[in-house]
């Protein structure tokens, strides 16, 4: 099979390129060759910034592909740009998404700290509550505006005008991937390392609300399996599919699986979210400060891709246990804001003995 990928040089971008190769496809990745795996003398290369448009029409003309995985599509810009390239030169377009698409978490410009009514329209763009577990179609993509509301975060409208755009095309043969927050080795966002580190150092950790709050996230491998099996799958053209794991854990599960793989117990520290925001200086609001706290349910379908495309789901102390090793193999320096984890560390003891004081009394 001869197979574009379009971003294949990061994350499970290379983890889908490594597989394609090891079962005897041709691939081409188109990247603009800053990045350069292991891999690359294995592959046929196209140098461009997918961006540049006439640059990328010009490169893909008179080119035909079994199938092309685009990682780096997030406008509907790229969206266009690649269906024009690739009308009638392709069998499967396979574009990453993201589950950001159904609002909430990942879809304001700043996080909210508890669950609740949604603060305004920037907030909430399907009911979280209502839709749990949030299937494929609990969207009306019909609905989703072209142009940007400015108090919402860009990334998810950008998606949603992509998924849009291609529901309304109908001379490509597309598939749409949801993607969930995905952990593993290799990460770039450094969101499991967030609370590995912290756990290793051996101070407490503050959960917001308990960390009570579910939610579903992906593993690497098999994030990058589910691509595969949908330029494979006869049954994927012009489907829509969420990828997750089969777990759904609280974050405090979820730590706690964390600390055991590290060889260690998880300090965890309740703290109302309120009093976490008034009482303390910290960055809660910021998407990349305790990044997989989720207040609201989280929770996709995983029917669709278990049923059409076989989805695997690698068990959730297997691969945390594999990540935990990657990270003490290969350090990857300090995570977000954690030259103010003395401050974290300061507060946790602060609220833990203020709150054994008012037991006590």
């Amino acid at each position: 099979m001869r197979v574009l990928v379009i971003g294949g040089t990061l994350y499970f971008g290379k983890v889908i390129v490594r597989s394609l190769l090891e079962r005897g496809d041709s691939v081409t990745v188109y990247s603009r060759g800053n990045v350069r795996p292991e891999f690359w003398d294995e592959c046929d290369h196209i140098i461009g910034d997918r961006t540049d448009r006439a640059g990328f029409a010009q490169n893909l003309e008179g080119r035909t592909f079994d199938a092309v995985i685009d990682n780096l599509a997030y406008t509907v810009e790229d969206a266009r740009s690649a269906a024009l390239a690739l009308r009638g030169r392709t069998g499967r377009y396979v574009v990453a998404s993201t589950v950001s698409i159904y609002g909430g978490p990942g879809h304001a410009h700043t996080r909210r700290l508890s669950a609740g009514p949604p603060a305004g329209p920037a907030d909430q763009f399907v009911d979280l509550e209502a839709l749990c577990p949030l299937g494929e179609d609990s969207v009306d993509l019909g609905s989703v505006p072209w142009t940007y509301d400015e108090s919402e975060d860009r990334y998810a409208q950008g998606k949603r005008q992509i998924e849009r755009f291609l529901a309304e095309t109908a001379d490509l043969p597309w598939v749409v991937m949801r993607v969930p927050a995905t952990l593993g080795p290799e990460d770039p966002t450094l969101r499991f390392w967030w609370y590995q580190q912290r756990i290793e150092d051996g101070g407490p950790v503050v959960l917001r609300d308990g960390g009570l709050g579910v939610f579903r996230i992906g593993y690497r491998d098999d994030v990058a399996a589910a691509f595969l099996a949908a330029i494979d799958s006869p049954l994927s053209e012009r489907r829509i599919y969420n990828l997750c794991q089969d777990e759904i854990p609280t974050l405090r599960h979820f730590l706690g699986t964390v600390a055991a793989a590290c060889g260690t117990g998880l300090r965890a520290v309740p703290v109302p979210a309120g009093a976490c925001d008034a009482l303390s200086d910290l960055a809660w609001g910021d998407w990349s400060f305790d990044p997989l706290s989720i207040p609201a349910p989280y929770v996709m379908s995983t029917a669709r891709a278990r049923r059409e495309l076989g989805l695997r789901s690698t068990p959730m102390a297997e691969w945390v246990a594999r990540t935990v090793e990657w990270h003490r193999a290969n350090p990857p320096g300090d995570s977000a804001h954690y030259g103010l984890r003395g401050r974290e560390i300061e507060f946790a003891e602060r609220w833990s003995a203020d709150f054994g004081r008012l037991l006590g009394a």
